[in-house]
């Protein structure tokens, strides 16, 4: 059974609501399920603070297992029936919040989990935590200690949650990399038909950039960003169908487009893509654009601009615009895709040009001291690379539209990392996931 059909038989966790979890935990209908179900009363505390060896030991477990659901704010008494509706609904006095929640997975959780989703919920006026474990292909998964250097190995059991034993731990390796090489073997026999993936994403991306980078003012001087969605497979989308659809959402409220191309003037027509401009025109009237989306006939979604779009701050990468921009970036890709037939998507973030710009925000766009933080490059990078489900980017038009995606909080990490940080250190969204770069004018973004 999918993960999310556990808790609606339609709706994907990105959009189930609190009267979904209501239901969910008055029916209790999971019993078939139960291995990938555990339920808390609360977080667990240690005397300075959160138990975060605990709170990931339950992460791995599942993680080891095919992924699951932590429900915290909910007695394990749910099952028992003698026990009534809502009595078992606790409600969380303490809560990290989501933010707290994936980073702590996010660096103690090895290797890291791509899809780990975290949502709160209101159930009888008591508030309810979801963790959404996804069942991901790199077991064994452990928990690392950054202090000591130590991991542990756990995994989901009928009785709970066990710490592996290490014959238990070699068993799990060989499992796994049998597994591993199952999979390896199918794709040779299918002629490497990953690597095939893979060259043809960066033959795809390049012929993309050759058209694209031509169009854009000054990416020497001003750095490139460039983001894209790629369909896992294939998708025809009809030319005058392309333009159709685009009408309809720029005509939209609120938009799945970034707030540069609400209002872009009209669109430049290729043959078999439609690209949106954005031109900072208080720069100069004759300059080219700084930034664009292009939306490709086989379901291609590109972002590509100057790293400092909009000219302001000197050589320096707005956090929380890059956070905005990549949210808006995958609801536009679901808007386009998912009546295509669409799952899945690679995601990925290019930068160059970016060994003199610092990661952080001018004085005059700082809201706090702590945004006042400046992460100079460290070095060369990689792209960033997200396999991402189209489930899980929550909808453009739905209640959770300047939610943080989880996969911007995964990416906006690595781009922390890029810049010399461990961490995310900048307010990006509030202890919700409220994307703070549209707090105060949801009207225009």
């Amino acid at each position: 059974m999918n993960i999310d059909t556990m808790i609606h038989p339609v709706k994907n966790f990105t959009e189930i609501d609190d009267s979904d979890v209501a239901t969910f935990l008055r029916d209790r209908a999971f019993k078939p399920e139960q291995l990938r179900l555990e339920f808390k009363s609360a977080f667990p505390m240690k005397a300075n603070g959160y138990d975060l060896q605990e709170i990931c030991r339950h992460i791995v477990g599942l993680s080891n297992e095919q992924g699951g659901l932590l429900v915290y704010g909910v007695s394990e008494s749910i099952v028992d029936t003698e026990v009534l509706f809502p009595e078992y609904v606790v409600g969380l006095t303490q809560y990290p919040g989501a933010e707290g929640l994936s980073l702590w997975a996010a660096q103690r959780v090895r290797p890291p989990l791509v899809s780990l989703a975290v949502r709160s919920f209101v159930v009888e006026g008591r508030k309810v935590a979801i963790l959404r474990v996804p069942d991901e292909a790199n077991k064994p998964y452990c928990y690392y200690d950054p202090g000591s250097g130590g991991v542990w190995y756990f995994r989901r059991t009928a009785s709970g949650t066990a710490e592996l034993a290490p014959d238990q731990i070699r068993d799990l390796y060989m499992t796994s990399l049998i597994k591993q090489v199952t999979r390896l073997h199918a794709g040779e026999l299918a002629g490497n038909d990953g690597d095939d993936k893979a060259k043809e994403r960066r033959r795809r991306i390049s012929v993309h950039q050759k058209l694209i980078k031509p169009k854009l003012d000054n990416i020497k001087d001003f750095g490139f960003l460039g983001v894209y969605s790629i369909p896992e497979r294939p998708v025809e989308i009809p030319y005058d169908s392309l333009l159709e659809t685009l009408q309809k959402y720029r005509l939209a409220f609120p938009s799945p487009f970034p707030e540069e191309i609400t209002y872009a003037p009209d669109p430049d027509y290729f043959q078999d893509c439609v690209s949106f401009g954005y031109f900072p025109r208080s720069v100069s009237l004759d300059i080219k654009s700084t930034f664009r989306i292009t939306l490709y006939t086989d379901g291609l979604v590109a972002l590509d601009s100057e790293a400092n779009a909009i000219r302001e701050g000197g050589k320096a990468l707005h956090p929380f615009w890059l956070s905005y921009e990549l949210q808006r970036q995958l609801q536009l890709t679901r808007a386009l895709l998912e009546s295509r037939g669409t799952e899945r998507i690679r995601f990925i973030l290019e930068m160059e040009n970016i060994e003199e710009f610092s990661l952080g925000v001018s004085r005059g766009a700082a809201r706090s001291l702590s945004d006042l933080t400046l992460w100079s490059y460290s070095g060369a990078h990689r792209p960033v690379e997200k396999d991402v489900n189209l489930a899980d980017i929550f909808r453009w038009d739905g209640p959770d539209r300047n939610t943080v995606v989880p996969a911007v909080k995964d990416t906006m990490a690595e781009v922390y990392h890029i810049f010399g940080s461990r961490k995310i250190t900048h307010r990006l969204w509030d202890e919700k996931g409220y994307l703070l770069y549209v707090r105060g004018v949801e009207g225009t973004r």
